[in-house]
């Protein structure tokens, strides 16, 4: 017979989350299970590595090894094998969790099916959010990435002026590497200002590649050299926010989402572009 304290039942993970709660509410007691991975410590080493004050480090020493989380000998300090176990999992649930607190502010505007990579990814990524002082901070933001690249690959339903410019300067002005697709709504949108279509000309003059595609894109993409923005608007307009990112994954899923999209397309001829 399996053993009371190890019983599975139907009460969820209430003992597990109690131990995960025990951990999260405290960072002293994160800190302190995190400096013991590197190797056993003693109690003024630990007092040193993590400016927990004397008082408290006893108290969650001794709450360590009540749970058999750590022993002592000699005044020395290290993890146990369960210790070892419960440092390794939680800094994987920290790590999973570090883009969420900046993801909170923005997941309203995710495209409606979300995104397909692992939005851990995104962990570190640079937020850009527009706001009451600075509503046009994210289109500014992709502008500025322009104006420094060699290399930009982008996929869109709207198009930005300002990001026209940038790229009408750098590839008619400059030497900038550029590709585009676009869907049937931004081409549209370009005869909206006379100047955006003006540029837009001239930059297919210059043999730069524009596709569109007969589909909805469903996300504003750009490819800047190695890193990936995206573009948050809520399926409309300019963006309300955009997430910035080198991370691989993200790189190879927006690489592959603009060739796919490319390859359904049809390249543009400067004449649509006439006004």
């Amino acid at each position: 017979m399996v053993p009371h304290a190890m019983e599975r039942t139907d009460d969820g993970p209430g003992p597990a989350l109690g131990e995960i709660e025990f951990l999260a509410r405290s960072h002293n007691r994160v800190r302190v299970l995190d400096a013991l991975t590197d190797g056993p410590l003693g109690r003024y080493e630990l007092e040193d590595a993590t400016g927990v004050a004397r008082a408290t480090l006893g108290r969650i020493l001794d709450d360590f090894e009540e749970r058999g989380w750590i022993s002592e000998a000699e005044r020395t300090y290290r993890h146990t094998q369960l210790g070892a176990y419960v440092a390794r999992e939680m800094k994987t649930v920290l790590e999973r969790f570090e883009p969420v607190p900046d993801l909170n502010e923005v997941a309203q505007w995710f495209p409606e099916d979300g995104f397909e990579f692992d939005l851990a990814s995104l962990a570190g990524a640079t937020v850009v959010r527009s706001s009451t002082g600075n509503a046009l901070a994210p289109t500014a933001h992709i502008a500025s990435r322009i104006r420094e690249a060699d290399h930009v690959r982008l996929i869109t339903y709207s198009v930005l002026p300002g990001v026209v410019h940038e790229c009408w300067q750098g590839t008619v002005e400059g030497d900038l590497d550029l590709e585009s697709v676009f869907d049937r709504r931004a081409i549209e949108s370009f005869g909206t200002d006379q100047r955006t279509l003006e540029e837009a000309r001239e930059i297919l003059e210059t043999g730069t590649p524009v596709y569109v595609v007969s589909g909805e894109v469903p996300t504003t993409i750009f490819v800047v050299d190695d890193a990936v923005l995206l573009c948050l608007s809520g399926g409309e307009g300019a963006p309300l926010a955009v997430i910035e990112t080198e991370h691989d994954a993200v790189l190879a899923w927006a690489e592959s989402t603009i060739d796919e999209r490319r390859a359904a397309g049809k390249r543009v001829d400067p004449s649509l572009f006439t006004g």
